[in-house]
């Protein structure tokens, strides 16, 4: 438990410790020109800390500010998620970037035990929360969703 809260703390403290760097405006940061890989997932339930780091085998791709993927969803169940995402701020250092963001979208995969409408509708809409600190093409990404804290690895490719 103290183990992921202290990761979370350590990820959050590098992501958004102050670097000299530039501010990049929206309409700058990065649009299609890499396309993201994510390969790897490890959640946290904010509800059942002690439970620790699940792996949730995620392969996802982000592309042009739309994203999409399946992973192994808490409840050992296929889940598949579609949507877009957005950069909020971005700042780059050298090789150095880190930002944040957010997904909208819609996911499948869930029954009554994520919430009760879940048992009666095939796809729910869902909000994610995201920041990243990347060296080069590679990097990890922190996001919140909800009951489930995230982490991952990344990697651009193409720009």
């Amino acid at each position: 438990m103290r183990t992921a809260l202290s990761a979370a703390l350590v990820a959050a403290a590098v992501l958004f410790h102050p670097l000299k760097a530039r501010a990049q405006a929206p309409a700058a940061l990065p649009t299609s020109a890499s396309l993201r890989l994510h390969l790897g997932m490890w959640t946290s339930h904010l509800s059942d800390i002690r439970r620790g780091l699940d792996t949730n085998w995620l392969v996802a791709v982000g592309w042009r500010g739309a994203f999409g993927g399946t992973f192994i969803n808490s409840f050992g169940d296929r889940a598949f998620a579609l949507g877009i995402e957005r950069a909020v701020s971005r700042i780059e250092d050298g090789r150095v970037a880190r930002g944040v963001g957010y997904r909208l979208g819609l996911v499948t995969g869930y029954d009554e035990r994520l919430v009760p409408v879940a048992s009666r509708v095939p796809v729910l809409p869902a909000l994610q929360l995201t920041g990243d600190l990347s060296v080069g093409r590679t990097g990890v990404e922190v996001a919140w969703a909800g009951k489930v804290a995230t982490v991952g690895p990344f990697m651009r490719v193409g720009y």
